[in-house]
């Protein structure tokens, strides 16, 4: 009798084995076809009309189409873009909540605040959307009219010339203190509650320069109210091709931009990371997403996770070295 149960149990054994090996390609499917069953809720950590905000809804029409349902924006403009950000780390890593990702809540604001996330933990990456290239402006009647020149400017009077910025932390911050250090200069930091009243000051003649994104700005330049010196990236703007990268304008290397992308709560399942890729990557493609991105001067992200996972550890390392360089306190 014992050879008996031993030959059952052993049948059983391979009956089981049969059984997994059958369903394994079933559920191999199951997974890579993932779709959404419920609407998708992206958390944009920023205000809306924000260059980031803008990043967001431009594609959101287009990823919503190819895996049928919609995607609902819900802006969390509070505490330059933490709040949105905790709420998108502590979703479930269901698929069905993502984040926004921005540089300075996710590479900037860890060196300067004590956040409840971790960036680099807390979150998978998943496509890259747009880089946004920054441009130096200074008020008309600042006696320069490039980079050298202010330069030259700045030296002879140490902590005299006042940069404006949209707060302390902020993307315009971070660009002065990038400026600074690499070019070793003194300016005085003036921030403000916002980037618009940053630019107005400039415009009116109280502060003498500022980094600004190119929507604020470019209307102002092209009517002569606002010297452009320098673009923050190094390949010129085509919408200004007169105006030369702060690079080629006399600080070599000088590289800034500021990017989103799309990024889920670490855990999330890699084949419904995967599909979000795809689906990005398609709304990337429209021509209508690429015409609006190069309008408002936004460079397409190349929507590879992994080069967008090592681009936000390689700028969360630089931020770090620059902060600890300018002293930024941690508030």
């Amino acid at each position: 009798m014992q050879p008996a149960r031993h030959w059952s149990y052993k049948c059983m054994l391979i009956v089981s084995a049969a059984v997994s090996a059958a369903a394994m390609p079933l559920c191999a499917s199951a997974q890579a076809d993932w779709k959404p069953e419920r609407p998708i809720k992206l958390m944009v950590p920023f205000a809306p009309g924000a260059a980031t905000d803008i990043s967001a809804r431009t594609i959101s029409d287009k990823v919503a189409a190819t895996l049928g349902q919609p995607v609902v924006i819900e802006n969390q403009g509070a505490a330059s873009g933490v709040v949105g950000t905790e709420i998108g780390a502590r979703a479930a890593a269901d698929g069905y909540t993502w984040t926004l990702a921005h540089d300075p809540p996710f590479t900037i604001l860890p060196h300067v605040r004590k956040l409840s996330y971790d960036p680099l933990k807390d979150f998978e990456p998943v496509a890259m959307i747009a880089s946004i290239p920054m441009v130096l402006v200074v008020r008309p009647g600042l006696p320069v009219n490039n980079i050298r020149e202010l330069l030259e400017m700045a030296r002879a009077n140490p902590g005299k010339l006042t940069i404006a910025s949209s707060g302390t932390g902020a993307t315009s911050h971070l660009a002065a203190e990038l400026f600074k250090y690499e070019t070793r200069i003194d300016l005085l930091h003036v921030p403000y509650k916002g980037q618009a009243q940053g630019v107005a000051d400039v415009l009116g003649g109280q502060v003498d320069m500022i980094f600004s994104s190119f929507g604020p700005v470019v209307q102002h330049i092209r009517t002569g109210k606002l010297k452009a010196l320098g673009v923050s990236v190094p390949r010129r703007y085509a919408s200004l091709p007169d105006v030369p990268t702060i690079a080629e304008a006399g600080v070599p290397g000088f590289d800034f931009s500021v990017w989103t992308g799309i990024a889920v709560p670490a855990g999330t399942p890699k084949n419904i990371r995967d599909q979000i890729n795809l689906a990005v990557n398609k709304a990337m493609e429209s021509p209508e997403v690429q015409t609006r991105f190069a309008t408002l001067g936004f460079v397409p992200g190349d929507g590879n996770p992994q080069n967008f996972k090592a681009k936000i550890a390689a700028d969360f390392a630089k931020w770090r070295q620059v902060i600890t360089a300018a002293r930024i306190p941690i508030e």
